[in-house]
C-alpha cells in the first residue's frame, strides 16, 4: 500500500501494521511495515492539515 486515500484504507493499513509490527529487519514484512508506517504518517499529517484548514 503506497497511498492511503480514505478511512477504510487507513484502518486496513493500521491493522496490517499491528499484525507485522515485530517483523525482523531484512524481511519482506519489515519492508512492508516501513512503507505502511510512512503511508499512515502521511495520511495523519494530511488529515491534521485539513482540520486546521491549511
Amino acid at each position: 500500500m503506497k497511498e492511503i486515500k480514505n478511512e477504510s484504507d487507513y484502518e486496513k493499513a493500521s491493522d496490517r501494521a499491528d499484525a507485522i509490527f515485530n517483523a525482523k529487519k531484512e524481511t519482506p514484512e519489515y519492508a512492508e511495515l516501513q512503507d505502511l508506517l510512512k503511508a499512515l504518517k502521511q495520511y495523519e499529517d494530511d488529515f491534521v492539515k485539513m482540520l486546521k484548514g491549511i
